[in-house]
């Protein structure tokens, strides 16, 4: 596995567990690492390229990096205009750790009955600087 290669974004380790809905009793971390969005054709990409269901999503600009990161749903591949106009939230990175104990902007989702039921294909991640890499963790129960 490559160093900056989430596991969802690896065809050969792709981990599909229950349908969404489903709730287990054990919680497995699905995604984890820096997220790489430099494959994609406008720098927009998912989570993940086929469904994948998650109980808990997190994604947070990476500390050290300057450009602020977009998250949106699938609309923001097809983006006609600027890929940030079609997002709904923008997380900006603490570039220089001086502010906030260093820490940079940070999106939460969970479902509040801990069901498995966010779809990770459906969450687009866009940096707006190619080649930045925010970090993304995911958990699902299984």
């Amino acid at each position: 596995m490559a160093v900056s290669q989430l596991r969802g974004q690896s065809s050969g380790l792709q981990y599909n567990g229950p349908q969404g809905g489903s709730r287990g009793s054990q919680l497995v971390t699905v995604l984890t690492g820096p997220f790489d969005a430099s494959s994609a054709p406008n720098g927009a990409a998912p989570l993940t390229t086929t469904p994948q269901y998650a109980t808990y999503v997190r994604i947070q600009a990476h500390p050290g990096q300057e450009g602020k990161i977009a998250i949106g749903g699938p609309g923001m591949a097809n983006a006609s205009g600027s890929v940030a106009d079609s997002s709904f939230l923008e997380l900006w990175p603490n570039w220089d750790a001086s502010f906030d104990n260093g820490r940079s902007d940070t999106w939460v989702l969970s479902d509040p009955k801990w069901l498995n039921t966010i779809d990770l294909s459906q969450i687009y991640v866009y940096p707006e600087i190619a080649g930045e890499t925010p970090i993304v963790t995911a958990f699902q129960l299984v």
